[in-house]
C-alpha cells in the first residue's frame, strides 16, 4: 500500500496520510496539488457538500469549484435535502460536514448510516473541526472513505478528495500519532478487556444500544426507563473511561471490553 505524507511547510506543520490500495498507484499530485485530467470537461465527478452551517457549506463548495474544475460540486443543507434532489443518484463523493462534537457525533452515528444505506456506491468523507481518533475510527468502521479535519490546509483537503475519488482512503496523520501516544501498554490493555465490572449490567445494556446507534429516546423506550436516566448512565460511563462524547465512549469501550 502506497502512503503519501506531505512534508510540513512554513505555512503548515500539519501532516496527513494518504493510502491507496493499489501497489502500482502513482499519487496524482504535484508539489502544488495540481492534477487535471485531459478530458476534465467531458467527465466531471459529481460531489455533494452537505453542511447545516450554510455559510461554511457555501464557502467550501465555492472554494472547491474554483480550485478543482474536474468536479461538479453542489451544496445542500442536510442529507435529507440531498436525498430529495435529482443529483443524489449520480453523486460519487459526499462531503458530510459538521462543526462541534454534537454535530460530528450525529453525522457519524446517523447521517452517515442513512447515506450508506440509500447510496452505498457514494464515497463519504467526514469533514469536521473535531480532530480526535474516536470519531475517525467510528466513521471509517461505518464505511466512510475519509475523515478531513478542518484544521488542515485547503490544498491538503482537496488532495484527500482527489485521492478518495480514485479509490484511496484518507485520515490525518496527527490523529494516528495521538492514538499511539495514548494507547495503553499491552498488559494493561489485556487486564482492561478482561474486567467488565467497570460498568454495571444496566450500563452495559445502554452501551449495547449506543453501539447500535440508538438515540436516547429509543433506548429509554426499549429499556422502560426515562430519557433522563439514560443520559445519567451515558454520562457516568463517559466519566469512568474519560470519554469526551458518545462516539468516543463507544470506541473506547469496544477496546476496553474486547468488543467487535
Amino acid at each position: 500500500m502506497n502512503v503519501f505524507v506531505p512534508a510540513p511547510s512554513a505555512e503548515s506543520a500539519t501532516g496527513a496520510i494518504f493510502a491507496h490500495p493499489s501497489e502500482d498507484f502513482q499519487a496524482p499530485f504535484t508539489s502544488e496539488y495540481a492534477y487535471l485530467p485531459s478530458d476534465v470537461e467531458a467527465a466531471k465527478s459529481p460531489i455533494a457538500v452537505i453542511s447545516e452551517n450554510r455559510f461554511f457549506g457555501t464557502c467550501f463548495a465555492r472554494c472547491l469549484t474554483q480550485m478543482a474544475v474536474e468536479f461538479d460540486i453542489h451544496s445542500f443543507a442536510n442529507h435529507h435535502e440531498w436525498l430529495e434532489s435529482s443529483d443524489h443518484a449520480s453523486t460519487e463523493i459526499v462531503l458530510l460536514c459538521a462543526t462541534g462534537e454534537r454535530a460530528t457525533e450525529d453525522a457519524v452515528l446517523h447521517s452517515l448510516d442513512t447515506i450508506m444505506q440509500v447510496s452505498g456506491d457514494a464515497r463519504v468523507i467526514i469533514v469536521s473541526d473535531v480532530d480526535q481518533p474516536g470519531p475517525m475510527i467510528e466513521a471509517l468502521s461505518k464505511g466512510a472513505k475519509g475523515y478531513v479535519s478542518m484544521g488542515l490546509d485547503l490544498e491538503i483537503a482537496l488532495g484527500a478528495i482527489r485521492l478518495i475519488n480514485v479509490g484511496g482512503t484518507f485520515i490525518p496523520a496527527s490523529s494516528l500519532m495521538s492514538m499511539r501516544s495514548t494507547a495503553p501498554a499491552g498488559g494493561e490493555a489485556k487486564i482492561a478487556r478482561a474486567d467488565k465490572s467497570i460498568f454495571t449490567e444496566r450500563q452495559l445494556e445502554v452501551l449495547e444500544h449506543l453501539r447500535r446507534g440508538d438515540p436516547n429516546k429509543i433506548i429509554a423506550h426499549k429499556m422502560s426507563m426515562s430519557e433522563a436516566t439514560v443520559k445519567i448512565h451515558v454520562r457516568n460511563m463517559m466519566r469512568k473511561i474519560k470519554a469526551k462524547n458518545r462516539t468516543e465512549l463507544v470506541c473506547k469501550s469496544n477496546e476496553l471490553l474486547g468488543l467487535q
